[in-house]
């Protein structure tokens, strides 16, 4: 695909669920794409980059829809690079899981969870 990195992105990025395909979740930027409605609310992921930490590693805030579908934030995950795409996230118990940035370009972000 022409212009596809997997890079880390950053900002934030809405689920687009219809557009998840073969485990591949599928995320758009929030503020510049239009969403059609959902009625199960969208989950939002913020990444960030912290000028503490190293050039690439970020932090991860995962916001979903609560019990009275207001948004909630989660705790400040953070990223750390495994190579290839591949990324750790470990919480502060020392909890770890992992994701896989499928493609990521200025208009998709492609994330799939091994």
């Amino acid at each position: 695909m022409h212009g596809m990195t997997t890079a880390l992105p950053s900002g934030s990025w809405t689920h687009s669920s219809e557009e998840d395909a073969d485990g591949i979740e599928v995320y758009r930027p929030t503020a510049t794409f239009t969403f059609p409605p959902s009625r199960k609310g969208r989950k939002v992921l913020e990444f960030g980059a912290p000028a503490a930490m190293a050039q690439e590693e970020a932090t991860l805030t995962s916001v979903a829809p609560g019990p009275d579908d207001r948004p909630r934030a989660g705790s400040v995950t953070r990223l750390r690079p495994l190579g290839m795409g591949r990324y750790a996230l470990g919480d502060a118990s020392g909890a770890q899981d992992v994701i896989d940035i499928v493609e990521a370009t200025p208009e998709v972000l492609r994330l799939s969870r091994p």
